[in-house]
């Protein structure tokens, strides 16, 4: 009788172009983060693989507990993390993996919800604002009306940009940047009424609640400033919220329509809720400054509101549709006194025919502080 000794597979040797092959064919957020973790061989093979994972919604904060849920499609949840250090915060979206944060401390600061890093921020103390009339509960809903990275903050040029100060309604907003590390932010000279911001270029741009076009300048020199760019497009309805991005190598600006919707309650209740129903969308001519109003986000998706707004090639990223808008709560003086959600997809081929997140469906909606957000995790 001979016996055959049997052959163990040694699976740290595998061939690395094999392995990365492996790799790009495996969309599962898990299983992807643990195949870099496999072993020294699998981990150096792996180190300069793009990974193009879904994007996430994540949810907001459960009562009394840590744990966070990130959806893909909006409503599978694909993974969970106990992540006590933003318990209590109000947390806004980037497309670098990266959290920013606000507390009822009054500090804010950037968290990376895989690795747990964290970098602070300059404190909101070092803001010139007189915040003696207001609670840290307002302050933390509505100080800070959008955020905004140039870059990832691991990077050496990265610069954050707040729009903020809008703590009673009707306020004007101010506009202050800072990069990681530095002790104090620098505030800009300018109040407008403002919806967003955004880096295109090279440049910061900033959109106001009427459709003008601010571009940013000197703002490495002793007095940086802010300038008319645009007039704004033509807009149907002028009041209603702005977005800026790049899309595409396309500065674009988007018109979020929201009406109101009557909604019935198995109680009898009958609730007055503004949702979101269509989107205009306009292209600028960066040489002519004229706006061009456009029907297709071609193959990009776009992902704004409680957020940087952000586009991404659809094909890119699994489970996005290419061609649509995704959509969360992004309005403190609205989302915190009614009992529906204004979250959900819209594709602007079918145009008003919005696919809303149902409340019933997916729980951790709806949040007096800090609502579900966007963000590309990697």
């Amino acid at each position: 009788m001979s016996l055959v000794k049997e052959q163990v597979a040694d699976w740290g040797n595998i061939v690395g172009d094999i392995l990365r092959c492996i790799a790009d064919k495996t969309y599962s957020f898990q299983d992807r983060v643990r195949m870099g973790v496999v072993c020294r061989s699998w981990q150096a093979s792996l180190k300069n693989e793009k990974i193009n994972f879904h994007i996430f919604l994540m949810l907001a904060e459960k009562k009394n507990s840590d744990r966070r849920c990130f959806n893909i499609g909006a409503t599978e949840t694909i993974l969970e993390l106990e992540l006590p250090e933003i318990r209590g915060k109000r947390c806004w979206g980037t497309p670098f993996g990266w959290l920013v944060t606000y507390g009822l401390d009054l500090e804010i600061g950037l968290f990376n919800p895989l690795s747990r890093a964290s970098i602070s921020l300059p404190s909101q103390r070092t803001l010139d604002y007189d915040i003696t009339h207001h609670t840290p509960q307002q302050l933390r809903l509505y100080f800070i009306h959008k955020v905004l990275l140039s870059s990832s903050p691991t990077s050496s040029d990265c610069i954050v940009m707040i729009i903020y100060g809008r703590v009673v309604d009707g306020e004007m907003d101010s506009l202050a940047f800072a990069k990681p590390g530095d002790q104090a932010w620098t505030q800009i000279p300018f109040t407008s009424l403002l919806d967003d911001v955004n880096y295109f270029n090279g440049n910061f741009f900033a959109v106001s609640s009427m459709g003008q076009l601010f571009l940013f300048e000197d703002l490495n020199g002793p007095a940086p400033k802010v300038v008319e760019f645009a007039a704004p497009p033509p807009i149907d309805e002028p009041h209603d919220k702005k977005y800026i991005v790049d899309l595409g190598g396309h500065l674009c600006m988007m018109s979020r329509l929201q009406f109101p919707n009557e909604v019935s309650y198995d109680s009898g209740k009958v609730e007055q809720v503004n949702l979101t129903e269509d989107f205009d969308i306009f292209k600028l001519d960066m040489h002519t400054k004229n706006w061009e109003r456009i029907l297709s986000l071609g193959d990009h998706s776009l992902f704004l509101g409680n957020c940087s707004t952000f586009s991404v090639l659809a094909a890119d990223h699994p489970g996005c549709k290419p061609n649509c808008i995704y959509f969360t709560d992004d309005n403190p003086y609205y989302y915190t006194r009614v009992s529906v959600s204004d979250i959900g997809i819209y594709n602007c081929d079918i145009r008003e025919d919005v696919d809303y997140i149902d409340d019933d469906e997916v729980p951790d909606l709806l949040n007096s502080f800090s609502p579900p957000l966007w963000i590309k995790l990697f």
